[in-house]
Order: C-alpha cells, then sequence, then structure tokens
C-alpha cells in the first residue's frame, strides 16, 4: 500500500520497522521518565534533586558529544545503536529490581541515570543519523523526523498518563519493568532491517576522532546557519526545557497535587506536541522551516511565562498544550534543517552537536532552576525561565532572518529543495 503525502517516509519499509517499533519503545520512555521523576521527588522532596538528577545524565552528552560525532561516522549506526539499546533496557530493569526491593537511593539513582548518560551521548546522534539510511528518498528525510517526533509526542501524551496512574496504583517499579520490556520491539526491528548500504559516514582514510572532532566544530562555527541554529536551541533548551524537568515539583508543590496531577499536566504538553509533530510532518519541503523555528523559540518562551503563573489544576494543564507546541516545532525544524543542509560524510558530527545543544545543555539551566525554585519557588522559577528564553530567542531570530539565503542555499546544494 502507499501511504498519504503527510505519511510518504512509511512507504520505506526500513523506516516503516522502526516506526512501529518505536510506538512501542517510546511509551515505555515515558513511563519510565515519569516514574524517575516522581521517584526522585517522592525520596527528596527538593526541586534541586530533581535539577541535579538532570544534570548528571546530561554530563556525558555535554561532555562526549562532539567526540562521539566523530567516532561513529566510522562506526555502524544500525549495530551501534543496537548495542547502545541494549545497555538501556538493562538500566532499566535495574531501576525496576532496585526500586521493587526497596533498595533505591538517591544516590543510586544518580550513579544509574550517569551511565545511562554515557549511552546516550553515542546512542542519540547514531539514532539521528541512522534516519537518513532508512528512508528510500533524501526528499522524505524532513518528513521522517517529523514523524518521529510525532511518535514521541504520542507515546508522551500516553505514556505519563498511564505512568501517573501505574504509581499511584502498583508503584515506579512496574513502570521501570515496562520500559526495560518495551526495548526489545526496537532491538527486533534493528535485525529485521534490510540496507542497500551500510549505514557509515566515513569509510576512506584513517581514524582520527580527535582531529575529526576539532574539524567538526570548525564546520559548526564556520558557517553561520550552523552557528545560529545551534545557539538558537541551546538558549531555548538552557532556559525553557526546565519547564518539563520541574513539572513534578509544579504538580505537587504549587498545585498540591499527586501523580496523577503530573501525568495530566504532562499529557497537555503531549497534545500541543502532538499538534506541532503532525504539522510540520505535513509540510512538503523544508522551506520555511527556519521561520518555524526561530518564531516557535520566541513562544515557547512565551508559554512558559504563562504556564508558569497558573495557580489551577486544570487551567495549567491547558496552558502546558502551547509549551509542547512550540517545543517540538522548533526542535523538528532544527533536527530536520541540520540534516538536510549537511552532506552524510559530516552530518553525524552537526547532529552529535545537535545532541549537546538539546540534551546536554537543558539540565545545566534545569539545576539552576531548581535551585532558585527551592530559594523561592518552583512557579517563579520558571517565570524567570519564560523571560530569558523569550530574549534571547527575539535576538537569534533577527540574526537568523538576516541569513535566510545562505540556508536557502545549503539546502539547494544538498537537494533539500
Amino acid at each position: 500500500m502507499r501511504f498519504p503525502e503527510a505519511l510518504r517516509a512509511l512507504n520505506s519499509r526500513n523506516y516503516r520497522l522502526f516506526f512501529t517499533a518505536q510506538m512501542i519503545s517510546m511509551t515505555g520512555l515515558w513511563m519510565y521518565r515519569v516514574a524517575i521523576g516522581w521517584l526522585v521527588f517522592r525520596l527528596t522532596d527538593s526541586n534541586s534533586a530533581l535539577g541535579l538528577m538532570d544534570f548528571v545524565a546530561s554530563l556525558p552528552v555535554f561532555f562526549l558529544s562532539p567526540f562521539a560525532g566523530a567516532v561513529i561516522e566510522r562506526l555502524d549506526l544500525r549495530k551501534l545503536v543496537f548495542r547502545t539499546q541494549t545497555g538501556c533496557m538493562c538500566i532499566a530493569f535495574a531501576f525496576a529490581f532496585l526500586t521493587f526491593t526497596d533498595l533505591i537511593t538517591y544516590k543510586i539513582i544518580l550513579a544509574l541515570v550517569l551511565t545511562r548518560g554515557l549511552l546516550d551521548a553515542f546512542e542519540m546522534p547514531a539514532r539521528y543519523s541512522l534516519v537518513s539510511y532508512m528512508v528510500d528518498r533524501r526528499e522524505d528525510i524532513g518528513n521522517a523526523v517529523a514523524l518521529n517526533s510525532t511518535l514521541f509526542n504520542t507515546a508522551r501524551m500516553i505514556g505519563p498518563t498511564v505512568g501517573g496512574f501505574v504509581i499511584h496504583a502498583f508503584g515506579e517499579a512496574f513502570c521501570f519493568f515496562s520500559n526495560s520490556f518495551c526495548y526489545l520491539s526496537t532491538l527486533l526491528a534493528l535485525k529485521k532491517m534490510r540496507l542497500s548500504r551500510p549505514p557509515i559516514g566515513k569509510t576512506g582514510g584513517r581514524s582520527r576522532p580527535l582531529h575529526d572532532m576539532i574539524d567538526g566544530l570548525h564546520i559548526a562555527s564556520d558557517f553561520a546557519p550552523y552557528r545560529y541554529f545551534l545557539l538558537l536551541i541551546t538558549a531555548t533548551g538552557f532556559f525553557a526545557f526546565p519547564s518539563i524537568t520541574l513539572m513534578p515539583a509544579m504538580a505537587k508543590s504549587v498545585l498540591n497535587g499527586t501523580s496523577q496531577t503530573l501525568g495530566f499536566l504532562l499529557m497537555g504538553v503531549a497534545i500541543g506536541a502532538l499538534a506541532g509533530s503532525l504539522l510540520m510532518a505535513s509540510r512538503k519541503n523544508v522551506a520555511r522551516h527556519s521561520w518555524w523555528c526561530t518564531r516557535t523559540c520566541v513562544g515557547f518562551g512565551a508559554a512558559v511565562i504563562l504556564f508558569s503563573l497558573s495557580r489551577n489544576i486544570w487551567l495549567s494543564v491547558a496552558l502546558a498544550a502551547p509549551v509542547g507546541f512550540c517545543l517540538v516545532t522548533c526542535t523538528i525544524a532544527c533536527n530536520t534543517l541540520l540534516q538536510t543542509m549537511t552532506a552524510p560524510e559530516s552530518r553525524s558530527r552537526i547532529m552529535a552537536l545537535y545532541t549537546l545543544a538539546n540534551i546536554g545543555i537543558p539540565p545545566f539551566g534545569s539545576m539552576l532552576a531548581g535551585k532558585f525554585g527551592d530559594l523561592t519557588n518552583t512557579g517563579w522559577a520558571l517565570f524567570a525561565c519564560g523571560i530569558f528564553c523569550t530574549l534571547f530567542s527575539v535576538y537569534f531570530l533577527r540574526k537568523i532572518d538576516r541569513i535566510n539565503g545562505e540556508v536557502t542555499a545549503a539546502l539547494k546544494r544538498q537537494g533539500a529543495i
């Protein structure tokens, strides 16, 4: 069967396998995320503990991503994703066992999330880069990225809600067990893929990871579109992503709710995120992605400001939707632009820097916001984050609007438009 235009990437068998497997895996991942946040807040009753956990998990991504991007360009991406996902499955099982037996402590949680962060530093840029090998046509890369996000945010809508009720009924351990078994779907899909060529970015020359890493940094800094898009996502992530990390504190200490309240808040985020994902999946080409990226980054900051001011549960759920919409739309647009502007031999390094900006930097903001939230309250911490995000986003919006000609030229060189 042929899929409609908005789902055109699913016409590729390999991507269809991956997409189907991720339906299961991502739901388990979001159950894990809501469970880990609730477990930490239950054990510590501290905003700072949530921020520190997010910070520790991101340390390997922050320090290793540029180097990882250089290393994985010479590795088989499918095998690498398979091995790192297997490691993540083992960590989820360890969380389940230790929580079920009441052996879990905050220090053990930090050790496990640090170990998972080491895997994420290699798994995330590898998975981002592997998408371009799964689709049969280069012009479908943008649609595949958007569909990945649609799936991610559909799971974000289902997983936290289910997770909130599961935690309430059975405890966090059941969520961790579910997450560990959900990884099996992705591992099976990776095994069954039939790729026309090995998913390896570089095959010639001698392997020089450190030299390649430095070269990748020069590529990103010398080309204005790379530089400004990465800085925009870095600023947005630092100041606005803490709104997601501090959701457990918002649910419990500001709204006086339970784990079910947290599930509803994250469902609100997911509904908006799903709408943003579907919007970007419906775009037939990437010519306007720069406009969407910059404007929704500004909107992200404004949405966090409004969300921080609410003291009513159902109003907060409604205000969480634009937070999710802007978060996902700006990251999809940026991810797609970076992938489609970049030649295959440099893609893993650029996507590793995107991983650093999108995953490695935000926890620094979360830790700072968590500390500020303990000194004042969670609502005021998020309000300050929203103000700074809006100001920085407006600054980079003006910079990027001036170089739209360079963005268009880069897309044309790679045959994206």
